[in-house]
């Protein structure tokens, strides 16, 4: 059980960073570039730790979870899963940012809610077939 928990959270930590750079350096880096004067003064660079950190924490506790949640963990479970913690995160996340610094339009606020909420749930569906995936030599 220990290896399957493992390989679900490294594949939840790996597809959560490539969605990730995707979402903000892709899809909303023109949304960036039009605040950087009010969000960055100084070098973002410095604090990629954090980025780091809430990262390997957030795959771990997200998969943690699911492993004790889980019933028959079929996909349509991991998607909801994924969804309603995708939907309490990315809330969370995107409204209280934008009500508490005053540095964000309500439109990009939106915009995070959207791509966590389908990010989150696609982690789910992905969580759901690493623990139901039956290799060739048997499961673990």
């Amino acid at each position: 059980m220990i290896k399957r928990f493992v390989i679900a959270f490294l594949a939840v930590y790996t597809f959560n960073s490539i969605s990730g750079y995707v979402i903000h350096d892709v899809l909303l880096h023109s949304e960036y570039m039009k605040l950087r004067p009010v969000l960055h003064s100084e070098d973002i660079n410095s604090k990629i730790w954090a980025f780091v950190i809430t990262s390997v924490t957030g795959a771990f506790f997200f998969t943690l979870i699911y492993s004790a949640w889980k019933k028959q963990g079929t996909i349509a479970e991991g998607l909801k899963y994924g969804f309603f913690i995708g939907l309490w995160l990315s809330i969370n996340m995107s409204l209280n940012t934008y009500a508490g610094t005053g540095l964000i339009p309500f439109s990009l606020a939106m915009e995070w809610f959207f791509y966590y909420l389908i990010q989150y749930s696609l982690a789910g569906v992905l969580l759901a077939f690493a623990y139901n995936y039956k290799s060739s030599e048997g499961s673990s």
